[in-house]
């Protein structure tokens, strides 16, 4: 594999993509795998599922944290199993699938574009697998129907595109109310989490200070204070902390 496979708590792999450090977890139980957001590009997608078989897992089922196109991504190598998101989040990859696919670019290859998005709406807050309880905690932070992933039995908080720290909070799509609540609606589980991995940005045993730094800039933006947060240096988020100011 061109990456690393990290365990970050017993049972929960971690690799990191080249592009945007993009997280792909692989919760792993007696010889199955959940598989949570798979990403990025074409040949990292090819290596994880050449990891898979090679360690004699078989996906059992998929999760996508939201409805955009770096999270809705899939293999051949994955199998068929069920693929789920809140329901929501599938409402959203139902209806603006084509756009989700060009996102991906020209390149994209043509036998992975029917795979994109296809996923369906869960009923009911727990992951139907036999695998570790995976509770899903669902909010309106970053993106309408955005869901968490809490493992409880590890301990391992899988938060998508939030608490990262290599992003600012991204804020513009739903608002600064919405990514407000969503920090309260995942603070409980932070204070529970021993490992907490963004999906962008690299794996934490310190889950508060994410929360914290989360926090901190966020009440900055809506107090209308300056902001000065280590995150700003790295690329696009100037960008995203302007588009934060000008979201309602």
């Amino acid at each position: 594999m061109s990456r690393t496979m990290v365990e970050v708590a017993s049972g929960v792999l971690v690799a990191t993509s080249r592009r945007e450090v993009t997280t792909s977890t692989v919760v792993v139980h007696a010889g199955t795998a959940l598989l949570v957001d798979p990403a990025w590009d074409p040949d990292e997608l090819s290596d994880l599922a050449d990891f898979l078989e090679e360690s004699g897992l078989r996906v059992e089922a998929g999760f996508s944290t939201h409805a955009h196109h770096d999270h809705v991504l899939w293999h051949p190598g994955f199998g068929g199993p069920p693929r789920w998101a809140s329901p929501a989040a599938a409402d959203l990859v139902a209806e603006y699938r084509g756009e989700l696919v060009e996102a991906l670019g020209p390149s994209w290859p043509v036998a992975l574009m029917p795979l994109v998005g296809m996923v369906r709406p869960l009923d009911g807050d727990v992951l139907p697998w036999d695998g570790p309880r995976a509770e899903i905690v669902v909010h309106d932070g970053h993106s309408a129907g955005h869901a968490a992933v809490w493992l409880p039995g590890p301990g391992v908080l899988l938060a998508g595109d939030m608490l990262s720290d290599v992003e600012l909070p991204l804020a513009q799509e739903t608002g600064l109310a919405a990514y407000d609540q969503g920090l309260t609606v995942l603070l409980p589980y932070v204070r529970q989490a021993r490992v907490l991995v963004p999906g962008h940005g690299h794996p934490t045993s310190d889950p508060m200070r994410r929360w914290e730094a989360d926090r901190r800039y966020l009440d900055a933006v809506l107090a209308g204070h300056e902001v000065s947060d280590p995150r700003l240096a790295n690329m696009g988020m100037r960008d995203a902390h302007a588009a934060n100011l000008a979201a309602d």
